[in-house]
């Protein structure tokens, strides 16, 4: 004969309503050791300040609430039964989903991820708990890919509402901290992203999700201009990411040591990044580490190899589906055939981006298209048309805090040269202190973002 259980009807009703007991007691200020006793059937007749309590927070009336706490558990569960069972297999099948998309995401197969959605809008019902905060992070998750990142970041936070209490919750958590704070750096809003990085390392156990998160905070410290931070924070990646990540960190190592001018640093960056991705058959990552290595050869005058990697980037990166990357490599290989003379075929690649990036929100990569417009501009000497779009640059790079330096300076060179050519010397003279108010946060940034 089966042992019946002493627990009252209460602690069923909490149960089949997934509040945890600790977090009630917590909300109502009683004893955790009291309301178990009370739950366990160990104690009767509770105060009736302390049922008003519990009842309130769980939205009953008294009267029940002290019916709960007369009735068994066995007798509670015996009258519900096919409800609760039919929950918990909706609870294990949302689990058991969500493990699988969590996965695919990890691989960036979105394909995968979109079919799994598909079955979890479809197939779990809306009172499985989680389901709707997944639903947050899923519409914030695809517009990122489409560089919607305003329009994601009420989403993710939106998502993030909620308390983990098991590994699947807590990874469901950090994902969308993940995708909250690569939205805010995508916009530029730094400090935010950090924070938001640094929060998900709270919940990552895993070296690969802690490689990922140090992969962007070694952008983010980078930017910056704090390369002690960003360093190391990119080894970290290399140290415990999969070979994807390790690729996207030697990149990040690479960009690192061209933006301070350290080309010597820069040529072994690129000798390691370019033997770990001949480790590497999938295309995925290759094409910003071959975008960077084209950059290296760009600023040492190698025009000829400069091109050959950024060919090779916008390929791996067409191949990969990295939009981004391949708009980013085709902006910097414009500029590069401009450099060579090839006006036509600059003229080619940069129509092309003007109708592909009329609507995505990534300032870094509009600002660079219009710098790419604006030297071809100048070189014609159509002053006005210069000042035109490169001020659409700088207004929109110095609407960042602090704005990148890389991107800012080209602005402000191209404006200073302008209007230097115009003869307004002290405009002229405006953009050059800028530039010069750039090499001093550089040198200061340590005490600045702290």
């Amino acid at each position: 004969m089966m042992e019946m259980t002493k627990a009252t009807a209460l602690k069923a009703y909490l149960q089949k309503n997934n509040i945890r007991p600790s977090s009630l007691a917590k909300k109502c200020q009683i004893d955790e050791g009291y309301l178990s006793r009370l739950l366990n059937g160990q104690r009767s007749n509770p105060r009736f300040s302390v049922s008003v309590r519990l009842a309130t927070e769980l939205g009953l009336p008294v009267d029940v609430l002290q019916k709960l706490l007369q009735t068994s558990y066995d007798s509670f569960i015996a009258e519900n039964i096919p409800e609760i069972l039919s929950k918990q297999v909706s609870q294990d099948q949302f689990v058991n989903y969500l493990r699988q998309i969590l996965d695919a995401s990890d691989q960036s197969d979105f394909l995968m991820v979109t079919n799994i959605n598909e079955l979890i809008f479809s197939e779990v019902p809306d009172s499985v708990p989680l389901k709707s905060y997944y639903l947050c992070w899923y519409e914030g998750y695809k517009l990122t890919f489409q560089n919607k990142f305003e329009t994601a970041i009420p989403l993710f936070i939106e998502a993030f509402n909620f308390t983990p209490r098991y590994q699947i919750e807590k990874r469901l958590k950090a994902k969308i901290l993940l995708g909250l704070g690569t939205a805010y750096m995508a916009k530029g809003k730094y400090r935010q992203s950090i924070q938001v990085f640094r929060q998900s390392l709270l919940l990552w156990d895993e070296g690969f999700q802690v490689a990922r998160v140090n992969m962007n905070l070694g952008t983010l410290y980078r930017r910056l201009a704090k390369y002690e931070l960003s360093a190391d924070a990119y080894e970290k990646a290399y140290k415990f990411g999969t070979s994807v990540i390790k690729l996207y960190a030697l990149s990040g190592l690479i960009q690192l040591t061209l933006d301070k001018d350290d080309y010597s640093a820069a040529r072994k960056q690129v000798i390691r990044g370019y033997t770990q991705a001949k480790t590497f058959d999938s295309p995925r990552g290759k094409g910003d580490l071959y975008c960077n290595i084209a950059e290296y050869y760009f600023a040492i005058g190698k025009l000829h190899r400069s091109e050959v990697f950024f060919r090779k980037a916008i390929l791996f990166a067409d191949n990969s589906g990295s939009l981004r990357t391949k708009q980013w490599a085709e902006v910097e290989l414009a500029i590069l055939l401009l450099r060579k003379g090839l006006v036509k075929e600059f003229n080619d690649i940069i129509e092309k981006l003007k109708s592909e990036l009329s609507g995505p929100e990534d300032i870094l990569l509009i600002a660079k298209h219009l710098n790419s417009m604006g030297s071809r501009h100048l070189e014609q000497c159509e002053y006005t048309l210069v000042i035109l779009i490169v001020e659409k640059a700088f207004k929109l790079l110095n609407s960042l805090c602090p704005p990148p330096s890389t991107e800012f300076k080209e602005c402000c060179e191209l404006l200073y040269e302008t209007y230097k050519s115009l003869q307004e010397p002290k405009v002229a003279y405006y953009y050059l202190d800028e530039i010069k108010k750039l090499k001093l946060t550089k040198k200061i940034s340590g005490n600045l973002y702290k």
